[in-house]
């Protein structure tokens, strides 16, 4: 059963919680089957808007450590405006790739970013780019 909440049209952003706990690669998976991908934060606003779909979880976002620098799941670089794509929220201290093998973000409930295994599970929030324009924000019930 889904629960939807709903949000102004002037979010241009639509993203969407799936509270199954899974790895970072199986929710990069699932994104890219279902929606467009994990989620991108590009902005304050994006953080503010996530804060309430994300609700008390510590969710995974779109953003991996790739050899020397953090890249997002979603490459395509129309889809970022100036300065975007380096967007970054990072808790006091993090990231801090603590023994070597922290190469993947969540969020936490106050919108503040971590690194952490990409093998660890957690619920995760995925962005559909085919409505950039909707408000609408989708938080989908555990199976």
């Amino acid at each position: 059963m889904e629960e939807f909440l709903s949000l102004p049209s002037c979010f241009p952003r639509q993203y969407h919680l799936v509270e199954t706990s899974v790895t970072w690669t199986e929710a990069q998976s699932y994104c890219r089957q279902h929606y467009t991908d994990l989620a991108t934060v590009s902005s304050e606003e994006d953080v503010t808007k996530l804060n309430d779909t994300v609700g008390r979880h510590h969710s995974w976002i779109g953003l991996y450590y790739d050899i020397n620098s953090w890249r997002w799941s979603l490459q395509n670089k129309s889809y970022y405006g100036e300065g975007e794509a380096e967007f970054r929220i990072w808790f006091s201290g993090e990231p801090n790739n603590y023994r070597s093998y922290e190469n993947c973000v969540i969020m936490d409930p106050d919108g503040l970013w971590f690194d952490t295994p990409c093998f660890s599970e957690r619920p995760f929030v995925c962005y559909n780019g085919e409505n950039k324009t909707s408000g609408e924000f989708i938080k989908k019930k555990k199976k």
